[in-house]
């Protein structure tokens, strides 16, 4: 599932990765959230925390995962990573500079650092 990330400006999308992400998490939270955000700016920023509670994706929220990506390529101007897990940060550390948007990845300890940097690019500051 995914999990709001609170005090956030309002073109910054905050989620937390927790136990399974299904194909109902896409449909009925993460797509509509970030087409909302995206329809009301233009663009969205996401900050996205993962850690041990992730269990992985089912096999249809993988496909949500790509074709949501596909469709929105360009949508997301910034994009934080935290995560202490080896290999989410070198596959984001690999497919960083394919990005159209600016991406950075911070450690789970730097977390309050990941979400003052997706906040100083944020065009609402208002959280």
């Amino acid at each position: 599932m995914f999990k709001d990330i609170e005090d956030l400006p309002g073109d910054v999308l905050g989620i937390k990765l927790s136990g399974k992400i299904t194909h109902e998490d896409y449909r009925d939270y993460l797509i509509p959230k970030a087409e909302n955000l995206i329809k009301a700016y233009g663009s969205a920023k996401i900050l996205c925390v993962v850690d041990d509670e992730w269990a992985g994706y089912e096999l249809e929220a993988m496909w949500d995962d790509t074709e949501f990506g596909i469709k929105h390529w360009s949508e997301f101007s910034h994009m934080a990573i935290v995560s202490d897990i080896k290999w989410i940060r070198a596959m984001a550390t690999i497919f960083t500079p394919l990005m159209p948007g600016e991406v950075k990845i911070f450690k789970l300890a730097e977390l309050e650092s990941a979400k003052s940097w997706i906040t100083e690019h944020s065009i609402d500051k208002a959280a």
